[in-house]
C-alpha cells in the first residue's frame, strides 16, 4: 500500500527527537515511505509493551524474545499491507496475541473461551498507579491491592482476560481491542463486562472498595 508522505518536524527541529514524539501510525505512514529510522523509532517505542504484554500471556519465558522478534520481523515483511487508519498497535498486539497461542500450544495451556452475551456495561480500568508524592505506607498499600487485581485477572476465562489486560493494562480503546482480538466491539464490552463482574467475586471486598473509592 502507498502512503502519503508524512512530515513530523519542522526544518528547525531535531528530526529523531520529533520521530520519538509522533504517534506510531505517523511513524508506519513514514515508514511505509521508505523512512528507516520511522521505523526503527516503531522498534523503539513498541519493544517493551509488546513484551509487557507478552509476559501478562504466557508469564515468565525464554520465548518472550522469540516472539517479538517474530512479530517485528512480521511487520517489516509485511510493512506495506499494514493499514494505518486502522492501527499500528492493534496490528502489532494481534500479532503477538496470534504468536502466544503457538508458545502456548507447545506448553499445553492454550485456552479460549467464546463469550457471546449482550453487552450491558463498561469496564473501568483498575490500574491505579500511586502518587509519587504519597508516603511509602500508602504506595506499599496500592502495590499489594495492584498485585490482588492482577491475580485476579489472571484467574478469568482467556478471552475476558486478554481484553481486560488490553484495555485496564495497554490503554487500547474498544474499537482497538476489538482489531486486536479480531472479533467486534459488542463482544470486548460483553467479554469487559463479564471481566468486570468476575473480579468482584474474586477480589475481597476491602480491595474493591479501595478503588471504587479511587475511581470515583
Amino acid at each position: 500500500m502507498q502512503s502519503e508522505a508524512v512530515q513530523i518536524a519542522p526544518d528547525d527541529e531535531d528530526p529523531l527527537l520529533a520521530l520519538m514524539q509522533a504517534d506510531e501510525d505517523d511513524l508506519l505512514r513514514l515508514a511505509q515511505a521508505g523512512d528507516e529510522e520511522a521505523f526503527g523509532v516503531i522498534l523503539l517505542k513498541m519493544d517493551a509493551p509488546l513484551r509487557r504484554f507478552v509476559r501478562r500471556l504466557v508469564g515468565t519465558s525464554d520465548a518472550e524474545d522469540d516472539i517479538v522478534q517474530d512479530v517485528f520481523i512480521a511487520l517489516y515483511r509485511n510493512l506495506n499491507s499494514v493499514n494505518p487508519d486502522r492501527g499500528l498497535r492493534p496490528y502489532l498486539y494481534r500479532m503477538v496475541r496470534n504468536r502466544t497461542y503457538d508458545e502456548l500450544r507447545k506448553q499445553g495451556r492454550y485456552r479460549v473461551y467464546s463469550l457471546d452475551d449482550e453487552p450491558t456495561d463498561a469496564y473501568a480500568s483498575f490500574e491505579t498507579i500511586p502518587d509519587g508524592r504519597e508516603e511509602p505506607e500508602e504506595v506499599a498499600h496500592w502495590l499489594l491491592i495492584q498485585l490482588e487485581v492482577r491475580e485476579a485477572i489472571d484467574r478469568l476465562p482467556e478471552n475476558q482476560r486478554q481484553a481486560l489486560i488490553l484495555f485496564a493494562e495497554e490503554g487500547l480503546s474498544y474499537a482497538e481491542i476489538a482489531e486486536a482480538m479480531n472479533t467486534n466491539i459488542g463482544t470486548i464490552k460483553s467479554r469487559l463486562f463479564h471481566a468486570k463482574q468476575s473480579l468482584r467475586r474474586l477480589v475481597r471486598p476491602e480491595v474493591l472498595e479501595a478503588l471504587d473509592a479511587e475511581l470515583r
